[in-house]
């Protein structure tokens, strides 16, 4: 049996950690766990037995005064075992050595999920410059806080990447000592608006990088936003995301006067899906053929629509689903040409496509579905400045050097981000997350803790914050422990593990009887095969999701009376999906005009399962999809969506 806690009563409280008091000097580790607190960031430290506060501010860098003043409890008692700690951060000693005198170099320190190519895009610098300033560095295998050399010539020259035309921001070089809250002194902006300017600054500053300072005079900053009417349901209340949609672009004169009446030609559509077209011919033979001539001579090939090959039947389902939204538009008066291209999963035979004049001529590309075929669209389209959406692929790597890319499926961490928003809503619940420490979900799992400590610490109640985790190994692992009787508990299961999910919930589910549980999973659970439907309803699970189908809703009923009428089947997620894109985006273009995309933050449009709501995730990028719902498992066995954004239960 394996059990590991880790119980926070943040700032100072004591915690529980299960061990017992030793006297032989333990190592001291810096912690992963950081948090922001007051617009500063600390780092989270439990003390083991046998620490002590020499041994900590020594690994962290910081004062032992320093720490107490922190931690106020320390002038009244000793340091206790499962203590803690609030610790301000400080690079380690390391962060500011240059082994190299003769060099001119930004020294920077390794953060979650941050990658040779994030860095040389950042700074500007080449991957292979980057390895030859810093000899012996494994690109696959970066560690958090490990140090890297970069070039300062090229970040001087580049403004870490900022757009050198971009007159709306001062940038400022981060000297050492500075804080967020003495640069907000000294250009007299409040740091609050310097934050929202620079997402990365939601782990402090690092010396000697460049961020962003908002220009504006008094009058500039009282002046309330254009149209604040449309405006206030789009913009997110999330301290964290960077003021990208400025009023000043979103009431453009390019949103406001365009006429589609006087455009004058049709919209070209491309539409690349994997159909595998050769592997179901023929699907529907003449009269005159013989039946048993062509079995005998194509094998492989299917002799009615029964038959399809497994792999065309969900991307069928999207064509049709899309074909509709554009014959409803159709008939509203849009003139559309729609192109459809069989990709296979050829890169060949995308390649080939691209020649293909009809394409050449496309306003708007829809696919590829796959990976290897989009990397080869997206840099066509963001050459030939072709607007193209990504309708499945939620890997963020595509929209980053594209800005006329859309990825409809948001990435993981815009998931976790809206799931950490709703439930930082709740301190004064009891929260354990349980995961089996699986090195394949490390990352996921240090993402979603991050996210939710930084959600929390917006809190004015963030103090009395009580928060567990149990490593869930071994089915003999007692998770009754964690849970308390008075108040509610808040699991928390970032797993995609079907067995380890069943296993949790069937486990959880008899606990109800004693405790007052809520579970928070992922969208995923509902495909499980293995789970009953009712605990998922006894716990009130809930989940983030960018869509989900309410079969009440009379658009919804619409759509599938004319899918059953035109196609004689009952359309699954992918015809939702597709109908969902192709109408949003050609409407998208009817009010607005072929260059659309300044124009999506006043963009309002009925679909069928989502609520798109696109953002830039970075200047010069293009925009993904932030439009993530909370879903709730009633106890009444009801089920509904809490709205887009959800910040409330």
């Amino acid at each position: 049996m394996f059990i590991r806690y880790i119980i926070m009563f943040i700032c100072g409280i004591l915690l529980y950690a299960g061990v017992n008091a030793q006297t032989e000097p333990v190592e001291v580790v810096r912690s992963d766990d950081r948090i922001v607190i007051g617009g500063e960031v600390y780092y989270i430290h439990v003390v083991k037995p046998g620490q002590t506060l020499y041994s900590i501010s020594r690994v962290y860098n910081v004062p032992q005064k320093e720490l107490m003043l922190e931690n106020p409890t320390l002038y009244v008692t000793d340091l206790q075992a499962g203590q803690a700690l609030k610790i301000p951060f400080r690079p380690e000693p390391e962060e500011v050595v240059d082994d190299d005198p003769g060099g001119d170099y930004i020294l920077h320190a390794i953060e979650p999920g941050q990658t040779l190519f994030f860095l040389s895009r950042n700074y500007d610098v080449g991957v292979d410059e980057i390895k030859k300033h810093n000899p012996g560095i494994d690109g696959d295998n970066l560690q958090i806080n490990q140090v890297v050399r970069i070039p300062s010539k090229r970040v001087f020259i580049t403004r870490e990447g900022f757009p050198t035309r971009d007159d709306r921001y001062i940038h400022h070089k981060v000297e050492r000592g500075e804080t967020i809250n003495s640069i907000s002194r000294l250009y007299d902006v409040p740091a609050r608006d310097i934050r929202r300017s620079n997402e990365k600054l939601m782990w402090g500053l690092n010396y000697g990088e460049y961020i962003r300072i908002p220009k504006y005079t008094v009058d500039e900053e009282e002046e309330p936003p254009a149209d604040p009417d449309v405006l206030a349901d789009e913009l997110p209340g999330d301290p964290w995301q960077p003021d990208l949609y400025d009023p000043e672009i979103v009431t453009d004169a390019a949103c406001i006067s365009f006429e589609y009446e006087e455009y004058g030609r049709p919209y070209r559509v491309s539409l690349l899906l994997p159909l595998y077209l050769e592997r179901n011919w023929p699907v529907e033979l003449p009269d005159t053929v013989d039946i048993e001539e062509v079995a005998e001579l194509y094998p492989e090939h299917v002799l009615s629509v029964d038959e399809l090959y497994h792999g065309t039947i969900p991307f069928l389902e999207f064509y049709e689903g899309a074909r509709l939204a554009v014959d409803s538009l159709v008939c509203a008066g849009l003139s559309v040409v729609l192109n459809v291209y069989d990709t296979e999963r050829s890169t060949e035979t995308v390649r080939e496509i691209l020649k293909d004049r009809e394409f050449r001529q496309s306003d708007l590309v829809i696919g590829p579905v796959y990976p290897e075929n989009m990397r080869i669209v997206s840099e066509w389209a963001r050459d030939n400045r072709v607007n193209i959406v990504s309708p499945l692929i939620s890997r963020r790597e595509f929209i980053s050097d594209n800005p006329y890319l859309f990825q409809v499926t948001p990435s993981s961490a815009s998931v976790f981000e809206q799931a950490s928003i709703f439930i930082s809503n709740f301190p004064s619940s009891n929260f354990v997350l349980i995961h089996k420490d699986d090195p394949w979900e490390k990352v996921l799992i240090e993402d979603f803790k991050s996210s939710i400590f930084r959600h929390f610490s917006y809190n004015s109640e963030f103090e009395n914050l009580v928060f567990k985790e149990v490593i869930y190994n071994d089915a003999t692992v007692n998770i009754e422990q964690s849970l308390v009787t008075e108040g509610n508990n808040i699991i928390i299961v970032p797993s995609t593990d079907q067995a380890f999910v069943s296993n949790i919930l069937m486990r959880l589910n008899i606990l109800t009887r004693n405790y007052d549980i809520t579970i928070f999973g992922m969208n995923e659970w509902q495909r499980f095969s293995n789970i009953e439907v009712e605990y998922l309803h006894n716990m009130e699970f809930h989940f983030a999701s960018p869509s989900y189908i309410d079969y009440d809703d009379p658009h919804v009923r619409r759509f599938l009376a004319l899918f059953r009428d035109k196609y004689k089947t009952e359309p699954l997620h992918y015809g939702f999906h597709g109908y969902d894109i192709m109408f949003y985006f050609l409407q998208a273009m009817k009010r607005y005009g072929p260059d659309f995309r300044d124009c999506l933050p006043v963009m309002r449009t009925d679909l069928l399962q989502a609520d798109y709501l696109f953002r830039r995730t970075g200047h010069g990028s293009g925009l993904e999809n932030n439009g993530i719902s909370i879903v709730r498992y009633g106890k009444d066995m009801n089920i509904e969506r809490l709205g887009l954004n959800a910040r409330t239960p």
